[in-house]
């Protein structure tokens, strides 16, 4: 259910949106928002600047 949570959070306004690789490959559409996609939590919180 990866891209109906992606284009919810298109209506919300969010520009960016941080999911798993293995579930970026499986993306048939294409979205109006930058898509991150992350090996696990560590590669996350390094991009949002946390860690």
């Amino acid at each position: 259910m990866i891209e109906k949570r992606i284009k919810e959070a298109e209506k919300l306004g969010y520009k960016t949106c941080i999911i798993p690789e293995s579930n970026k490959k499986l993306l048939k559409e294409n979205f109006k928002l930058d898509i991150i996609g992350v090996k696990n939590i560590n590669d996350a919180m390094r991009y949002v600047g946390i860690k």
